[in-house]
């Protein structure tokens, strides 16, 4: 199954000075496809201008493309908006991209990986959760 990560896990993947990187390699090992989208990308240049040590906007966009070289990525294009995206469980503003993360693995018939428990529990079985 081809899994949508979610910024977190993404940025831990790409970026050492993250907090969760030793966290996030050991569920990525033995993932053979995966998956990212706009939204995704957006966060992960955004997130390493800020935090890596090269934070210079040609760094980040490097990494981006190193990660869409890897064997087993695609790109899931948007293809909706944020109408139609479900938003009877949502509990306050932070869950929006969450939500609408979650409604794209549910239209690709797939998961979104996170490391957020709650926010995996909420959107069972669409979203899972990975654990320290």
């Amino acid at each position: 199954m081809n899994r949508l990560l979610d910024e977190n896990i993404l940025c831990a993947l790409a970026i050492d000075s993250h907090e969760h990187p030793a966290r996030a390699t050991r569920w990525w090992n033995g993932i053979e496809k995966f998956a990212t989208c706009t939204i995704t990308h957006a966060t992960l240049l955004r997130v390493h201008m800020l935090m890596a040590v090269d934070s210079c906007p040609a760094a980040a966009w490097e990494t981006l493309h190193e990660i869409e070289q890897l064997a087993g990525h695609e790109f899931w294009d948007d293809g909706f908006s944020y109408g139609s995206v479900a938003n009877q469980l949502l509990q306050g503003p932070k869950q929006v991209t969450d939500a609408w993360l979650v409604e794209l693995a549910r239209r690709r018939k797939s998961r979104l990986a996170t490391f957020d428990a709650p926010l995996a529990g909420l959107h069972r079985p669409c979203a899972f959760w990975i654990p320290l």
